[in-house]
């Protein structure tokens, strides 16, 4: 392979050269529309960043981006990034309000978006409206791609906002390299750019949103191996299954939530094609939801285990080792090549099997926030994350993920961990998916209550579940929903539910 690919430099550079390698090569889908060249990708991002530069757009600024799962997310990342600039990945649903803070606070200079957004009429500055793009471009561009320093922001990734407000989490063009040749490395050992194949293989299926971490990471993965995606607009089993037969797809990486979606909402003798293996990460995978994908579908589910700031993964299952029948029920795998990992209980490194805080260190780790959290720092003197994750690392080095230190419910004293109530609630059979919340109580301080997607009556899931744990840990309380509320990228809301619960608490 060429020296001009070995990774390095901005990320511009990898539109740049798959369009300069193929400029025809069919890059993006867009559910059943498609594809969009490399070539149309490319000079879409130098159309972009030709205005951004009229607009005053120089290297080290920031510009917001409000734009979802289509081919003009990748191209306005380009853009950006061929001006030096870095991109405040933002879901084009989240609230004008929510964007005119983040404009204030993270210093954006610059608002793009689709020519509908509501933003448009409000934001604080310049706003440029993206139109869907042609498949073809018409011309051919050459990429002029600036020179960056390794600590210099690429993305602006927003966490979640389930628990709080969101965190400005700074990942830079190096941590993002990192993270692709460490991903790569989990299946080969030659981790460098890989030449977009004569036969063509079967493309990437991206269901999350590309604002957020597992979303972006695949798409700038798919670039990094040489393979098309199909974009989904918004998770759909069918949509999913209509790509995976037209498609050939071979391997999903997706989210619990969308597992449990082509479960139960594909036909019964519904089967998943060329699918060999899922991926699910972005939150924890119920014991007994993996083993009915698995039953009905014949496809291994492999747990994954990241974080934002980590820029996505820390640890995952070997797709080798599950597809031979080899795994460590209940873990999330090794971590990944280059990724340290320490289990730390009051200050001191704990024994194997012993639980304690996750703490990570890796070249793909944010260098810090901006925005109102800028004053926080997730990363200690020594390089290390700490993660706020409960778990344990066995003799064989399997990381296990048992809960949430920020999560804990301090009951009576006592400490009690969601997950773990939430595990117990998940083993009843009418228990579609459960979420324990920390409740104020006047006694107790805390108390868990449970709000559940479930076919069966609140007094029969927790009577069921009772016997299960002792009795500080039960909940108080069990709330039925037909849905429980979720962000955009399929995580369940936790503030949503904690407004549910005190909604109900005072009517």
């Amino acid at each position: 392979m060429s020296t001009a690919y070995e990774p390095g430099g901005s990320l511009a550079l990898l539109v740049a050269w798959r369009a300069a390698e193929r400029p025809d090569f069919p890059l993006l889908y867009v559910e059943d529309d498609g594809p969009w060249t490399t070539g149309a990708v490319a000079t879409a991002a130098a159309d972009l960043a030709a205005e951004l530069r009229r607009l005053g757009v120089r290297r080290r600024d920031r510009v917001l981006v409000r734009l979802g799962n289509d081919e003009r997310y990748l191209a306005a990342l380009t853009g950006a990034w061929l001006c030096g600039a870095s991109a405040i990945a933002m879901h084009p649903a989240t609230p004008v309000a929510d964007a005119s803070r983040t404009i204030t606070s993270m210093a954006a200079v610059v608002a793009l978006g689709d020519p509908d957004d509501l933003f448009r009429q409000d934001a604080t500055v310049p706003f440029i409206a993206v139109p869907r793009l042609p498949h073809v471009s018409d011309r051919v561009v050459e990429l002029a791609v600036p020179a960056v320093a390794d600590d210099d922001e690429a993305l602006v990734l927003l966490t979640s906002g389930s628990t709080g407000a969101p965190k400005g989490v700074v990942l830079t063009h190096a941590n993002a390299w990192s993270n692709l040749t460490a991903t790569v490395s989990a299946f080969r050992r030659d981790t460098r750019m890989t030449p977009i194949p004569d036969v063509p293989k079967a493309p990437n299926l991206l269901a999350n949103p590309v604002s957020h971490t597992a979303g972006v990471v695949r798409l700038l993965f798919a670039l990094y191996v040489g393979r098309s995606v199909v974009l989904l607009r918004k998770f759909d089993a069918g949509a999913a299954k209509a790509a995976i037969d037209a498609h050939g797809i071979d391997n999903l990486t997706i989210n619990p939530a969308m597992l449990r979606m082509l479960l139960e909402d594909l036909p019964d003798g519904s089967d998943l094609g060329p699918v060999r293996y899922a991926s699910s990460g972005t939150a924890p995978l119920p014991d007994a939801l993996r083993e009915a994908f698995e039953a009905k579908f014949g496809v291994p589910v492999l747990q994954a285990y990241g974080q934002t700031e980590a820029f996505g993964g820390i640890a995952i299952e070997n797709v080798k080792d599950v597809l031979a029948g080899r795994r460590r029920p209940g873990s999330v795998g090794r971590a990944l090549p280059g990724v340290e990992l320490r289990i730390v209980v009051d200050e001191r490194d704990a024994a194997p099997d012993e639980q304690g805080e996750v703490w990570v260190r890796t070249a793909s780790a944010t260098r810090g926030y901006i925005g109102d959290a800028a004053a926080a720092a997730p990363i200690d003197v020594e390089g290390w994350l700490h993660t706020g994750d409960l778990g344990h690392v066995d003799e064989d080095g399997y990381l296990f993920i048992t809960g949430r230190i920020k999560n804990v419910v301090i009951c009576g004293g006592f400490n009690v961990i969601p997950e773990e109530i939430q595990a117990v609630l998940m083993t009843d059979p009418t228990v579609r998916e459960a979420v324990v919340v920390g409740v104020p109580d006047e006694r107790l301080g805390e108390v868990p209550v449970a709000v559940v997607e479930a076919d069966g009556t609140a007094e029969e899931i927790l009577a069921r579940a009772a016997p299960l744990l002792a009795p500080y840990k039960r909940p108080r309380r069990v709330v039925v929903v037909d849905a429980l509320p979720r962000v955009p990228n399929g995580k369940v809301d936790l503030r949503a539910c904690a407004k549910l619960l005190d909604v109900m608490s005072s009517s």
